[in-house]
């Protein structure tokens, strides 16, 4: 769900989950050059995947927070509904992302 723009900002929630889908896209690109070259296929977030997203110019991101940001995707995936209706109520009550997670 878009949240409401701020400064011309995304909200701290809606900002986070455009973080997970860029990591989760620098992941899947990695991934296809892998598989067009005939190489392994990483499968979670390598130096690989993190030179990469550095080259691309997500320098703003380091590597153990990438991780965290493709497995809170992955959470995220599980059950998009009941992720969604839980991101809107913690966005309402100004809770954080780690609230969210837990839940």
């Amino acid at each position: 769900e878009p949240g409401e723009v701020a400064r011309g900002k995304k909200n701290g929630l809606d900002y986070l989950f455009h973080l997970y889908e860029q990591c989760r896209e620098f992941l899947i690109q990695v991934q296809n050059m892998a598989k067009d070259r005939g190489e392994k296929c990483p499968t979670k977030v390598t130096n690989q995947v993190f030179r990469y997203a550095k080259k691309a110019g997500a320098s703003y991101i380091n590597k153990p927070k990438m991780r965290h940001y493709v497995h809170c995707y992955a959470l995220h995936c599980l059950d998009e509904q009941v992720s969604n209706e839980l991101r809107r109520a913690f966005k309402e009550r100004g809770e954080n992302v780690g609230a969210w997670r837990q839940a």
